[in-house]
Protein backbone atom coordinates (compact mmCIF):
# COMPACT_ATOMS: atom_id res chain seq x y z
CA UNK A 1 0.00 0.00 0.00
CA UNK A 2 2.89 2.39 0.75
CA UNK A 3 4.30 1.77 -2.73
CA UNK A 4 0.89 2.49 -4.26
CA UNK A 5 0.50 5.77 -2.38
CA UNK A 6 4.06 6.86 -3.18
CA UNK A 7 3.47 6.23 -6.89
CA UNK A 8 0.21 8.19 -6.84
CA UNK A 9 1.81 11.04 -4.90
CA UNK A 10 4.72 11.12 -7.38
CA UNK A 11 2.31 11.37 -10.31
CA UNK A 12 0.40 14.24 -8.72
CA UNK A 13 3.60 16.00 -7.65
CA UNK A 14 4.95 15.88 -11.20
CA UNK A 15 1.72 17.24 -12.67
CA UNK A 16 1.22 19.87 -10.02
CA UNK A 17 4.81 21.02 -10.44
CA UNK A 18 4.32 21.35 -14.19
CA UNK A 19 1.26 23.53 -13.67
CA UNK A 20 2.72 25.78 -11.00
CA UNK A 21 6.01 26.16 -12.89
CA UNK A 22 4.19 27.99 -15.68
CA UNK A 23 2.14 30.21 -13.34
CA UNK A 24 -1.00 28.35 -14.46
CA UNK A 25 -1.86 27.24 -17.98
CA UNK A 26 -4.27 30.17 -18.01
CA UNK A 27 -1.31 32.50 -18.56
CA UNK A 28 -1.35 31.44 -22.23
CA UNK A 29 -4.85 32.92 -22.60
CA UNK A 30 -3.56 36.47 -22.99
CA UNK A 31 -3.54 37.37 -26.67
CA UNK A 32 -5.92 35.09 -28.56
CA UNK A 33 -7.67 31.78 -27.93
CA UNK A 34 -6.11 30.18 -31.02
CA UNK A 35 -2.64 31.09 -29.79
CA UNK A 36 -3.47 29.85 -26.29
CA UNK A 37 -4.50 26.49 -27.71
CA UNK A 38 -1.35 26.14 -29.81
CA UNK A 39 0.99 27.17 -26.98
CA UNK A 40 -0.73 24.97 -24.38
CA UNK A 41 -0.70 21.95 -26.67
CA UNK A 42 2.98 22.34 -27.57
CA UNK A 43 3.92 22.82 -23.91
CA UNK A 44 1.94 19.86 -22.51
CA UNK A 45 2.49 17.39 -25.37
CA UNK A 46 5.12 15.19 -23.64
CA UNK A 47 2.87 14.77 -20.60
CA UNK A 48 -0.23 14.00 -22.67
CA UNK A 49 1.53 11.43 -24.82
CA UNK A 50 3.32 9.85 -21.85
CA UNK A 51 0.07 9.47 -19.96
CA UNK A 52 -1.68 7.81 -22.90
CA UNK A 53 1.28 5.54 -23.61
CA UNK A 54 1.47 4.33 -20.00
CA UNK A 55 -2.11 3.06 -20.16
CA UNK A 56 -1.18 0.40 -22.71
CA UNK A 57 1.52 -1.16 -20.56
CA UNK A 58 1.56 -3.58 -17.63
CA UNK A 59 -1.15 -5.94 -18.89
CA UNK A 60 0.77 -9.21 -18.54
CA UNK A 61 3.81 -10.97 -17.14
CA UNK A 62 3.17 -14.32 -18.83
CA UNK A 63 1.61 -15.54 -22.06
CA UNK A 64 0.06 -18.47 -20.21
CA UNK A 65 -3.47 -17.75 -18.94
CA UNK A 66 -4.65 -18.86 -15.51
CA UNK A 67 -6.51 -22.15 -15.13
CA UNK A 68 -10.21 -22.00 -14.31
CA UNK A 69 -9.49 -21.77 -10.57
CA UNK A 70 -6.47 -19.50 -10.99
CA UNK A 71 -6.26 -15.75 -10.45
CA UNK A 72 -3.87 -12.98 -9.49
CA UNK A 73 -4.04 -9.56 -7.86
CA UNK A 74 -1.19 -7.39 -9.05
CA UNK A 75 0.03 -3.87 -8.40
CA UNK A 76 1.96 -2.59 -11.41
CA UNK A 77 3.54 0.77 -12.23
CA UNK A 78 4.25 1.62 -15.90
CA UNK A 79 6.73 4.52 -16.04
CA UNK A 80 6.96 6.37 -19.35
CA UNK A 81 10.11 8.32 -20.27
CA UNK A 82 9.57 11.34 -22.58
CA UNK A 83 12.27 11.46 -25.29
CA UNK A 84 14.87 14.21 -25.27
CA UNK A 85 13.53 15.46 -28.61
CA UNK A 86 10.29 16.47 -26.83
CA UNK A 87 11.93 18.63 -24.18
CA UNK A 88 11.68 21.77 -26.35
CA UNK A 89 9.58 23.20 -29.17
CA UNK A 90 10.07 26.01 -31.70
CA UNK A 91 7.54 28.78 -31.03
CA UNK A 92 8.19 30.37 -34.45
CA UNK A 93 6.75 27.28 -36.18
CA UNK A 94 3.35 27.52 -34.46
CA UNK A 95 2.07 30.28 -36.81
CA UNK A 96 0.71 32.37 -33.93
CA UNK A 97 -1.82 35.12 -34.71
CA UNK A 98 -1.20 37.60 -31.90
CA UNK A 99 2.32 36.81 -30.68
CA UNK A 100 5.74 36.72 -32.28
CA UNK A 101 9.19 35.95 -30.88
CA UNK A 102 10.76 39.13 -29.55
CA UNK A 103 13.81 40.29 -31.45
CA UNK A 104 16.94 38.91 -29.81
CA UNK A 105 15.01 36.20 -27.93
CA UNK A 106 15.38 32.48 -28.58
CA UNK A 107 12.49 30.82 -30.42
CA UNK A 108 13.24 27.49 -28.70
CA UNK A 109 11.15 27.12 -25.54
CA UNK A 110 10.93 24.18 -23.10
CA UNK A 111 7.96 21.87 -22.94
CA UNK A 112 6.76 20.58 -19.58
CA UNK A 113 9.55 17.97 -19.88
CA UNK A 114 12.22 20.65 -20.31
CA UNK A 115 13.96 23.04 -17.95
CA UNK A 116 14.55 26.81 -17.97
CA UNK A 117 13.02 29.15 -20.54
CA UNK A 118 14.50 32.29 -22.06
CA UNK A 119 11.89 32.95 -24.72
CA UNK A 120 9.90 36.19 -24.74
CA UNK A 121 6.95 36.82 -27.05
CA UNK A 122 5.70 40.25 -28.06
CA UNK A 123 2.46 41.28 -29.75
CA UNK A 124 2.65 41.72 -33.49
CA UNK A 125 0.58 44.92 -33.61
CA UNK A 126 2.40 47.27 -31.24
CA UNK A 127 5.26 45.34 -29.68
CA UNK A 128 4.22 46.68 -26.27
CA UNK A 129 2.69 43.52 -24.75
CA UNK A 130 5.00 40.71 -23.73
CA UNK A 131 4.59 37.10 -22.66
CA UNK A 132 7.40 35.27 -20.90
CA UNK A 133 7.26 31.61 -21.88
CA UNK A 134 7.09 29.34 -18.82
CA UNK A 135 9.90 27.19 -17.52
CA UNK A 136 9.54 23.46 -17.90
CA UNK A 137 9.02 21.20 -14.89
CA UNK A 138 11.95 18.93 -15.86
CA UNK A 139 9.43 16.12 -16.28
CA UNK A 140 11.68 13.06 -16.61
CA UNK A 141 9.04 10.37 -16.17
CA UNK A 142 5.28 9.82 -15.87
CA UNK A 143 4.12 6.91 -13.67
CA UNK A 144 0.63 5.38 -13.90
CA UNK A 145 0.01 3.13 -10.86
CA UNK A 146 -2.53 0.38 -11.56
CA UNK A 147 -4.25 -2.34 -9.53
CA UNK A 148 -5.01 -5.34 -11.73
CA UNK A 149 -7.03 -8.53 -11.22
CA UNK A 150 -6.89 -11.47 -13.63
CA UNK A 151 -9.12 -14.57 -13.55
CA UNK A 152 -8.91 -17.81 -15.51
CA UNK A 153 -11.87 -18.88 -17.69
CA UNK A 154 -12.60 -21.97 -19.80
CA UNK A 155 -10.99 -22.51 -23.22
CA UNK A 156 -7.53 -21.25 -22.18
CA UNK A 157 -8.90 -17.76 -21.66
CA UNK A 158 -8.21 -15.13 -19.02
CA UNK A 159 -10.11 -11.94 -18.29
CA UNK A 160 -8.27 -8.95 -16.82
CA UNK A 161 -9.70 -5.97 -14.98
CA UNK A 162 -7.64 -2.97 -13.91
CA UNK A 163 -8.59 0.02 -11.84
CA UNK A 164 -7.49 2.78 -9.54
CA UNK A 165 -10.37 4.28 -7.55
CA UNK A 166 -10.75 8.04 -7.83
CA UNK A 167 -8.35 9.58 -5.33
CA UNK A 168 -8.50 13.22 -4.26
CA UNK A 169 -5.38 15.06 -3.13
CA UNK A 170 -5.94 18.41 -1.44
CA UNK A 171 -4.85 21.49 -3.43
CA UNK A 172 -3.94 19.34 -6.44
CA UNK A 173 -6.95 17.46 -7.84
CA UNK A 174 -8.15 13.93 -8.49
CA UNK A 175 -7.16 10.88 -10.50
CA UNK A 176 -8.73 7.50 -11.34
CA UNK A 177 -8.73 4.82 -14.02
CA UNK A 178 -10.35 1.57 -15.15
CA UNK A 179 -9.75 -0.97 -17.88
CA UNK A 180 -10.62 -4.42 -19.16
CA UNK A 181 -8.72 -6.97 -21.22
CA UNK A 182 -8.84 -10.57 -22.40
CA UNK A 183 -6.04 -13.07 -23.11
CA UNK A 184 -6.37 -16.37 -24.97
CA UNK A 185 -3.75 -19.08 -25.58
CA UNK A 186 -4.87 -19.85 -29.12
CA UNK A 187 -1.98 -22.24 -29.81
CA UNK A 188 -3.74 -24.92 -27.76
CA UNK A 189 -6.38 -25.18 -30.50
CA UNK A 190 -3.88 -25.70 -33.37
CA UNK A 191 -2.47 -29.24 -33.43
CA UNK A 192 0.99 -28.59 -34.86
CA UNK A 193 1.43 -25.27 -32.98
CA UNK A 194 0.32 -26.88 -29.71
CA UNK A 195 3.60 -28.84 -29.61
CA UNK A 196 5.77 -25.71 -29.38
CA UNK A 197 7.73 -25.67 -26.09
CA UNK A 198 6.48 -22.25 -24.98
CA UNK A 199 3.21 -20.43 -24.38
CA UNK A 200 1.71 -18.22 -27.10
CA UNK A 201 -1.37 -16.03 -26.66
CA UNK A 202 -3.14 -12.98 -27.98
CA UNK A 203 -4.25 -10.11 -25.75
CA UNK A 204 -6.62 -7.19 -26.25
CA UNK A 205 -6.87 -4.45 -23.63
CA UNK A 206 -8.57 -1.08 -23.12
CA UNK A 207 -7.88 1.48 -20.37
CA UNK A 208 -9.42 4.86 -19.57
CA UNK A 209 -8.07 7.48 -17.19
CA UNK A 210 -9.71 10.68 -15.98
CA UNK A 211 -8.05 13.40 -13.94
CA UNK A 212 -8.77 16.97 -12.92
CA UNK A 213 -6.24 19.46 -11.56
CA UNK A 214 -7.06 22.68 -9.76
CA UNK A 215 -5.76 25.92 -11.25
CA UNK A 216 -7.89 28.23 -9.08
CA UNK A 217 -10.13 26.25 -6.74
CA UNK A 218 -12.01 29.31 -5.48
CA UNK A 219 -13.04 30.23 -9.04
CA UNK A 220 -13.59 26.58 -10.07
CA UNK A 221 -10.90 26.79 -12.73
CA UNK A 222 -9.49 23.36 -13.64
CA UNK A 223 -7.32 21.58 -16.16
CA UNK A 224 -8.93 18.24 -17.08
CA UNK A 225 -7.30 15.24 -18.73
CA UNK A 226 -9.09 12.21 -20.16
CA UNK A 227 -6.90 9.50 -21.65
CA UNK A 228 -7.89 6.26 -23.31
CA UNK A 229 -5.71 3.58 -24.81
CA UNK A 230 -6.10 0.18 -26.42
CA UNK A 231 -3.53 -2.43 -27.32
CA UNK A 232 -3.49 -5.69 -29.30
CA UNK A 233 -0.54 -8.02 -28.64
CA UNK A 234 0.91 -11.38 -29.58
CA UNK A 235 2.53 -12.79 -26.44
CA UNK A 236 5.10 -15.52 -25.85
CA UNK A 237 6.64 -16.79 -22.63
CA UNK A 238 8.76 -19.63 -21.34
CA UNK A 239 8.76 -20.73 -17.72
CA UNK A 240 11.28 -22.71 -15.73
CA UNK A 241 11.03 -23.22 -11.99
CA UNK A 242 10.70 -19.80 -10.33
CA UNK A 243 11.56 -17.76 -13.47
CA UNK A 244 9.48 -16.76 -16.51
CA UNK A 245 10.81 -14.91 -19.54
CA UNK A 246 8.05 -13.13 -21.47
CA UNK A 247 7.57 -10.70 -24.30
CA UNK A 248 5.07 -9.31 -26.74
CA UNK A 249 4.68 -7.47 -30.04
CA UNK A 250 1.66 -5.56 -31.22
CA UNK A 251 -0.07 -2.26 -31.83
CA UNK A 252 -0.87 0.56 -29.40
CA UNK A 253 -3.21 3.51 -29.76
CA UNK A 254 -3.90 6.23 -27.21
CA UNK A 255 -5.70 9.57 -27.13
CA UNK A 256 -5.50 12.22 -24.42
CA UNK A 257 -8.11 15.00 -24.35
CA UNK A 258 -7.19 18.17 -22.48
CA UNK A 259 -9.67 20.89 -21.52
CA UNK A 260 -9.32 24.12 -19.58
CA UNK A 261 -12.52 24.42 -17.55
CA UNK A 262 -14.04 27.44 -15.82
CA UNK A 263 -14.63 31.11 -16.61
CA UNK A 264 -11.69 33.37 -17.46
CA UNK A 265 -11.23 37.07 -18.22
CA UNK A 266 -8.91 37.28 -21.21
CA UNK A 267 -7.14 40.36 -22.55
CA UNK A 268 -8.44 41.41 -26.00
CA UNK A 269 -11.12 38.70 -25.84
CA UNK A 270 -13.31 39.30 -22.78
CA UNK A 271 -14.90 36.69 -20.53
CA UNK A 272 -14.87 33.12 -21.80
CA UNK A 273 -16.04 29.83 -20.31
CA UNK A 274 -14.12 26.62 -21.02
CA UNK A 275 -11.87 28.49 -23.47
CA UNK A 276 -9.36 25.82 -24.55
CA UNK A 277 -9.62 22.14 -25.56
CA UNK A 278 -7.29 19.94 -27.60
CA UNK A 279 -6.03 16.36 -27.78
CA UNK A 280 -2.91 14.26 -28.31
CA UNK A 281 -2.78 10.97 -30.19
CA UNK A 282 -0.02 8.42 -30.05
CA UNK A 283 -0.03 5.13 -31.95
CA UNK A 284 2.25 2.59 -33.53
CA UNK A 285 3.81 -0.82 -33.17
CA UNK A 286 5.51 -1.81 -29.96
CA UNK A 287 7.51 -4.66 -28.46
CA UNK A 288 8.52 -5.53 -24.93
CA UNK A 289 10.55 -8.12 -23.04
CA UNK A 290 10.54 -8.93 -19.34
CA UNK A 291 11.20 -11.29 -16.45
CA UNK A 292 8.94 -12.62 -13.71
CA UNK A 293 10.23 -14.12 -10.48
CA UNK A 294 7.71 -16.30 -8.63
CA UNK A 295 8.33 -17.16 -4.98
CA UNK A 296 5.50 -19.29 -3.61
CA UNK A 297 2.37 -17.17 -4.23
CA UNK A 298 4.30 -13.90 -4.71
CA UNK A 299 5.30 -12.84 -8.23
CA UNK A 300 7.64 -9.94 -9.05
CA UNK A 301 7.97 -8.70 -12.62
CA UNK A 302 9.94 -6.14 -14.63
CA UNK A 303 9.85 -5.34 -18.35
CA UNK A 304 10.77 -2.68 -20.88
CA UNK A 305 8.81 -1.58 -23.96
CA UNK A 306 10.43 -0.09 -27.05
CA UNK A 307 9.07 3.02 -28.76
CA UNK A 308 9.44 6.78 -29.07
CA UNK A 309 8.23 6.90 -25.48
CA UNK A 310 10.08 4.08 -23.72
CA UNK A 311 8.27 2.38 -20.83
CA UNK A 312 9.69 0.68 -17.77
CA UNK A 313 7.16 -1.45 -15.93
CA UNK A 314 7.54 -3.12 -12.54
CA UNK A 315 5.11 -4.75 -10.15
CA UNK A 316 4.32 -7.34 -7.55
CA UNK A 317 1.31 -9.57 -7.07
CA UNK A 318 -0.32 -12.53 -5.39
CA UNK A 319 -0.56 -15.30 -7.95
CA UNK A 320 -2.46 -18.61 -8.00
CA UNK A 321 -2.08 -20.38 -11.35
Amino acid sequence: MKLLMKSIFLLFSLIAGSLYAQEDVAAFLNGSLNDAQKLSKAYLEPFGKSLGTSLNSGWYNSASPHGILGFDITFTVPITIPPSSDKTFDVSKLNLEYWQVKSGSSSTSPTVAGKSANTILTDKATGLSELNMPDGANLKLVPAPIIQIAKGLPFHTEIVGRFLPTINISSVGNFGLWGVGVKNEFKEFIPFVKRLPFSMSVLFGYTQLTSSFDINKAQKQKLNFKSSGYTARLLVSKSIPVLTVYGGVGYNHSTTDVALKGTYTIDNVGTKTDPVAFDFSNNGFTANVGLRLKLAILAFHFDYSLGDYGIFNAGVGINFR
